[in-house]
């Protein structure tokens, strides 16, 4: 049995850690599948749950937080009564998530590891299986791995939750440190629409880049030249005081680089945007879905060469001219 319980230490606190951190570095992205969730169980459970869509940032970044505290609290066998019990109710949590998305096909990636490692419902489901048996071997060892604690087990676990704490509000402040989705820095849009050459059975990286006027397709225009993208998800959730600066930068600029804004939003509402904000440039739409995961910014920058992703940009870190074309040499 004691062999077991460490096994099972080592694989929830790691996994816990491996998962929170990722989540950690991106919660926004958290937040969306959060959103879903909220939608579908709004719907199918109780209309309460549409409540919690503005507290669904909170909860992302407390969720995320709580998952690597939890795991370095196991690990460093920090509070094992209290610890055991939090993850329990966490895995519990998590386990009907998958279950319900798994059976009722109703959300088709749980997030679990962000964008970093893909499941599928049933796995994700099978997944917190195992990890239920693992925390139920712990829960029930808790009161024999009770130990003194000690401040050198205390500062450890009060730094996770800084250390967590501080990443998350940068990442959702600026944009994430580590960008693990289809549209990060470096990635050719137009390669990764492609399937692989030597395998044509494999699906593109990218299957859903669709940029289009009210009544033209704009996608393979946006892909030629140097682009300096606008992004604006919702209108109405956009930051305004944001385009003092992004109408500066566009001045600046010039004709150096074709500025466009992509958005979400209708026409009516994106016109209203644009004569508020006196943001003087032509506009397209796309996918809320597909901009979110562009950047996670509202509005946020990318910069496009022929297609390539050269630099992304939060309203909080508006370049300035020089900077911008300097990403372009």
């Amino acid at each position: 049995m004691k062999i077991l319980n460490t096994i099972a230490r080592y694989i929830v606190g790691g996994l816990f850690i491996f998962s929170g951190l990722i989540k950690v570095n991106d919660p926004v992205g958290t937040q969306i599948k959060l959103e879903e969730y909220f939608s579908v169980f709004a719907v199918d459970i109780a209309p309460f749950f549409e409540s919690l869509k503005p507290i669904s940032l909170f909860l992302s970044m407390l969720l995320s937080t709580l998952e690597v505290v939890l795991g370095v609290a196991l690990l460093f066998k920090y509070r094992e009564k209290l610890v055991t019990k939090l993850l329990l109710a966490m895995i519990v949590f998590f386990t009907f998530l998958t279950f319900y998305s798994a059976y009722f096909n109703k959300v088709t990636d749980c997030g679990c590891f962000g964008d970093a490692i893909k499941l599928t419902p049933w796995e994700s489901f099978i997944k917190d299986i195992v990890l239920l048996v693992f925390i139920v071997v712990l829960f029930i060892n808790r009161k024999k791995n009770q130990l003194k604690e000690g401040l050198v087990k205390t500062v450890v676990v009060a730094a996770s939750l800084a250390f967590c704490l501080i990443v998350a509000f940068w990442s959702v402040n600026h944009l994430p440190t580590i960008d693990f989705r289809a549209y990060k820095v470096g990635t050719s849009i137009p390669n990764d629409m492609l399937p692989p050459a030597n395998d044509p059975g494999i699906v593109p990286k990218i299957t859903n880049f669709a940029i289009y006027g009210d009544e033209s397709d704009y996608t393979a225009e946006v892909l030629t030249g140097n682009k300096l993208l606008v992004v604006v998800h919702e209108t109405e959730k956009t930051d305004a005081d944001a385009y003092v600066m992004l109408n500066s930068l566009i001045s600046a600029l010039g004709n150096q680089v074709e500025v466009v804004a992509i958005t979400a939003s209708s026409g009516p509402q994106f016109e209203a945007l644009r004569h508020e904000v006196q943001l003087a440039i032509p506009y397209y739409y796309s996918d809320k879905t597909l901009l979110k995961t562009m950047v996670r910014s509202n509005p946020g920058l990318v910069l496009l060469n022929n297609g390539q992703v050269m630099k992304k940009w939060h309203y909080n870190d508006v370049p300035d001219a020089l900077e911008l074309l300097s990403n372009l040499n």
